[in-house]
């Protein structure tokens, strides 16, 4: 009889005690569970029991559990009265799972409802910067494109998840000499949704670019190059042949003027040695005399 009653009061006290033991997933509005592509996303639970201990044991992304799967994409921080799943960067995969669980070791509360959480939805926001070159594709952070002068620019921002309608979201367009303070475009530019259009692009054009969505940025830098920029390889190397053929020039031009000045201080130091000119006195008169016997 002892035993009955005994037996009575602990379920009566697990039945108090279970009602207390509540659990609160955030976030709570099914609508807000929304993430953003290769940004961070989180899934809190939290224990209000009045134990203080939610006995957590693991997060599952429908029946896998998130610590089997590759390191470091999934990050969990937890202790007594809380648990944080952290998608580091998240993936188009992560929006295809169909539900998010966390675990405990509380008896009655083992899998609890409120900190089961649907799937996750995807918020609009820019992946990329194409433009009116085939294969010409800004896909990563700091990337640059070159033109030169009074070419066309097309810059179209790539939204993910493809809409229907990009008219009906606003898409923002900023331009930044430095890349630091962002402000209106400069003059010469069409806008529409979420292209750019430079018809004939000039050095005013030069600068930083990015498209912005749901508060997400994507930044590209153009670079203009001048009309000629092309040329100035050829002409550097025309300019130096050049030099090359005057410096040639002058060096020869040189050399003739010293064998020339050398050869006229030869003829001058033979006239005026006495050995020379009685030689060549000796060779006058033998042809004198040759010519009296002729």
């Amino acid at each position: 009889m002892l035993y009955l009653s005994i037996l009575r009061i602990n379920t009566i006290s697990n039945i108090i005690f279970n009602l207390n033991a509540e659990y609160v997933g955030k976030p709570q509005i099914t609508a807000d569970n929304k993430a953003i592509l290769k940004q961070s996303f989180q899934l809190k639970c939290e224990y209000t029991g009045n134990d203080g201990d939610g006995e957590f044991v693991e997060w599952y992304k429908e029946d896998t559990a998130v610590s089997t799967e590759k390191p470091g994409h999934y990050i969990v921080q937890q202790n007594e009265t809380e648990s944080i799943l952290i998608i580091k960067i998240f993936e188009k995969s992560d929006a295809d799972v169909k539900f998010w669980q966390v675990k405990t070791k509380k008896n009655g509360n083992e899998a609890p409802s409120q900190c089961r959480f649907g799937q996750i939805a995807l918020k609009p926001s820019p992946q990329g910067i194409e433009t009116n070159r085939p294969n010409e594709k800004i896909d990563s952070a700091h990337g640059s494109i070159r033109r030169s002068e009074d070419k066309l620019v097309h810059l179209k921002c790539i939204i993910e998840p493809k809409q229907d309608n990009l008219n009906e979201i606003n898409i923002e367009w900023e331009y930044s000499k430095d890349g630091e303070t962002f402000s209106d475009l400069p003059p010469g530019i069409n806008k529409e949704a979420n292209q750019l259009v430079i018809e004939q692009v000039k050095k005013i054009h030069n600068g930083y670019y990015r498209c912005l969505l749901n508060g997400v940025p994507f930044t590209v830098l153009l670079r203009v190059k001048d009309r000629l920029a092309a040329l100035w390889p050829f002409i550097g190397i025309v300019s130096v042949v050049l030099v090359l053929v005057i410096v040639i020039l002058i060096f020869e031009k040189r050399q003739k003027s010293n064998k020339k000045t050398s050869t006229d201080d030869d003829e001058q130091d033979q006239a005026n040695d006495p050995l020379v000119r009685t030689t060549t006195n000796t060779s006058e008169n033998d042809n004198k005399k040759r010519a009296v016997n002729a």
